[in-house]
């Protein structure tokens, strides 16, 4: 019988096929979460930060240049949609050990702070960049799900996915988060089946 992740793995591959939902109407918005191009992080230079957003001073021209020159260990990965960039993302390949095994790592991960309102702007987009890195993680190979440091304000959205706060801190002082193997395999079979990633 097929490890369920072998048939994830099958079933799945970037770039993801991803459906965002328009706050004000409802509707929902096609979009990708697809490998990082120059294009993108042109798109990111119209991002407008508040002065509350804790990723403001994140240099994601500088982020790219260093996944490019990583020899293969960062990747990085941009959600797309309405002719926009909606969303970023890297994974550390290297990976971290937890209790289970080597997880990857979640390196960063911001939205565009346009979709940050409850009022306006797109949902599900840290959803769908996070069933990337669950994907990407079944398909590296031996992984055991995904491991990360959440800012302060972002906590929540990562405590609202299931994962589970380690009982230290990073060095930075930021919380730790696990999503091991099988809750990271129920979780992207939920996203699915909201239609937040498409078979």
């Amino acid at each position: 019988m097929a490890h369920a992740s072998d048939i994830l793995c099958r079933q799945m591959q970037l770039p993801l096929a991803v459906g965002f939902v328009d706050r004000r109407s409802g509707a929902r918005v096609s979009g990708l979460v697809q490998i990082t191009g120059a294009q993108h992080l042109l798109w990111w230079t119209g991002w407008r930060y508040d002065s509350r957003d804790e990723d403001r001073t994140w240099d994601w021209w500088g982020i790219y240049r260093e996944c490019g020159s990583s020899a293969g260990r960062y990747e990085c990965y941009a959600a797309v949609a309405a002719n926009d960039l909606q969303g970023l993302m890297v994974l550390d390949l290297r990976g971290r050990k937890t209790k289970a095994g080597k997880a990857i790592i979640v390196d960063y991960l911001a939205t565009n702070p346009a979709n940050r309102s409850a009022t306006r702007g797109l949902k599900h987009v840290g959803v769908g960049l996070i069933a990337a890195a669950i994907t990407r993680s079944l398909e590296h190979g031996g992984g055991v799900g995904i491991w990360l440091e959440s800012l302060p304000g972002a906590a929540g959205f990562y405590e609202g996915l299931g994962m589970t706060r380690q009982s230290h801190r990073s060095a930075e002082g930021n919380f730790v988060y696990v999503l091991e193997l099988a809750m990271a395999e129920q979780l992207l079979e939920e996203i699915k089946e909201k239609g937040i990633v498409k078979p």
